[in-house]
């Protein structure tokens, strides 16, 4: 009996030592798996990371050249713009915007600007297509930009849309009391036939102490031409305006000179005498 207990015993440890070495095996079979996906798993790693640089470098490759780009576009718009060489001024301003939208947004008042006042004014007046885009694709960005709220209120008035232009000159006015958006108001009055509305505004201008500093900005489209002028002599201007409609043409002529006599730059001043005195065939000096 105590023999069959040893034999048994024994199988019993022979069996203990067979179990734990498959098992020890097993450990280490199972280590080697583990080490094995975790080498396999840093090469990943290693070739991510490396993936991932590339990806960075080629990024801050392509931004250095964006922003040399950019440079060299906003270098050639200047150089445009001071000679006047509007063509390539507005391409360059175009490819700015495809270049980098949100870092060029001021492009778009430039923009709008050159196609309301270099286009041809028959054309402007026939279609303000592109100037209202670019007047759209500005006024989302920053509908309080005043440069933009102006000229689409000069635009709307090329539109012959009185109506929106006087609404939106009169909201600039009153938001900046600018004598340029009144002047505005007033030759609308008078292009209406509201002579009596326009008389009350020049009197009262007129009658003003207002500051020599004070200008009203004026835009002569087929001539290409802008101007800035002292307050009163450009609403002398809108009172020759009143002389003309009551058919008082001398007078209107002695406005015109009284205008000239504070600016003698004034060029629609300088025009319209010129255009009285040849209509008037010399009556008229």
């Amino acid at each position: 009996m105590r023999r069959l207990l040893i034999i048994i015993s024994g199988l019993i440890s022979i069996q203990a030592c067979v179990t734990k070495k498959d098992f020890e095996a097993r450990i280490t079979s199972e280590k080697i798996s583990h080490d094995e996906q975790f080498t396999a798993l840093k090469k990943q790693m290693s070739a991510q990371n490396l993936e991932i640089a590339i990806l960075k470098d080629s990024i801050r490759n392509q931004e250095q050249w964006k922003k040399e780009m950019q440079r060299n576009l906003i270098a050639v718009y200047e150089k445009a713009a001071y000679v006047q060489d509007i063509p390539t001024a507005k391409t360059s301003l175009q490819m700015l915007l495809t270049l980098s939208p949100d870092m060029n947004t001021w492009a778009y008042d430039s923009l709008a600007f050159y196609h309301y006042f270099h286009s041809n004014p028959q054309d402007l007046a026939r279609s303000t297509f592109s100037v209202n885009y670019y007047l759209r694709e500005g006024l989302k960005l920053d509908s309080s930009n005043l440069f933009l709220q102006e000229l689409k209120a000069r635009v709307l008035l090329i539109e012959q849309n009185d109506t929106g232009s006087y609404s939106l000159f009169n909201k600039l006015y009153n938001k900046t009391g600018d004598y340029t958006y009144l002047w505005y108001m007033a030759y609308i009055e008078a292009a209406r036939g509201n002579i009596k509305t326009l008389e009350k505004t020049v009197n009262k201008v007129l009658s003003s102490d207002i500051l020599p500093t004070k200008k009203v900005r004026l835009d002569h489209l087929p001539e290409h031409l802008r101007e800035s002028v002292p307050v009163k002599p450009a609403f002398l201007y809108l009172k020759s305006v009143i002389y003309q409609s009551k058919g008082q043409y001398q007078q209107m002529a002695n406005t015109l000179k009284e205008s000239l006599k504070l600016y003698p730059d004034f060029y629609l001043s300088n025009k319209t005498l010129a255009e009285l005195r040849q209509a008037s065939q010399g009556t008229i000096r």
